[in-house]
């Protein structure tokens, strides 16, 4: 019943993904990177958050992460926010080697 809420239209990848980075922006001042990605769901955007203790819950420490507005669609897209440590979208999201 899941892929019920997500059929519909969805926006371009590309405009939605540079919608999504705008969104956070105007509320988040920390390091996130919004990609495209994939899981056994299908495509969808990932919003990675670089937090001190990713264990820990995000609203605890980012509290002006607009998570409640993004999740679970944006513009048709399904959104899955990871919680990242700090220093891992340069050393591993956008490292020069990534194949991906």
């Amino acid at each position: 019943m899941a892929n019920l809420f997500f059929r519909g239209e969805r926006a371009p990848k590309q405009e939605a993904i540079n919608a999504l980075v705008l969104k956070i922006s105007e509320y988040f001042g920390g390091r996130y990177e919004v990609r495209s990605a994939a899981d056994d769901g299908g495509t969808h955007l990932e919003v990675q958050v670089e937090v001190p203790v990713p264990s820990d819950s995000l609203a605890d420490q980012a509290p002006e992460f607009p998570f409640l507005e993004v999740i679970p669609k944006w513009m048709g897209w399904r959104v899955v926010v990871a919680k990242v440590p700090t220093g891992y979208i340069d050393a591993i999201t956008n490292r020069r080697d990534n194949e991906y």
